[in-house]
């Protein structure tokens, strides 16, 4: 009798070990209160910047389209596009997405694209892993 309450207890020690493991790459400890943001600038060929229209973000794993939540408008700054901010942490996975970003220059109808890799999931704010800061038209 002994022997099976310790054997059921071995058993139980066991798998709530497992439970309480987290994936690799997820968060360990306190997350901040900060509110993190990824996003993107466009400029013409001197530098200056451009305010696109029809800019678009699409999660090329998921194949679906990226609306950035919450998002700050910077002011100084219009030619900034934001991508995505931590309302949009779980359309990511934690290893990291790439994102097709599309936009055209207003004047001379240009389209430029970029890929972004963007990271979230079990994390504790969304990253840029990779990709340009800046897409330029020319």
């Amino acid at each position: 009798m002994t022997r099976k309450i310790l054997l059921l207890l071995l058993i139980t020690a066991c798998l709530s070990c497992k439970k309480n493991h987290q994936k690799p790459g997820c968060s360990i400890g306190k997350c901040t209160l900060e509110f993190a943001s990824v996003g993107i600038r466009f400029v013409d060929k001197a530098g200056e910047g451009v305010i696109v229209t029809n800019f678009s973000a699409k999660n090329l794993r998921s194949d679906s389209l990226i609306v950035a939540g919450a998002v700050i408008d910077p002011g100084f700054s219009p030619a900034y596009k934001t991508i995505a901010t931590d309302n949009n942490l779980k359309q990511f996975s934690t290893e990291g997405d790439n994102v097709q970003i599309t936009a055209t220059h207003p004047d001379t109808h240009q389209i430029k694209t970029a890929v972004v890799k963007i990271a979230g999931g079990c994390a504790c704010h969304i990253s840029k892993i990779s990709g340009p800061n800046t897409v330029t038209f020319d």
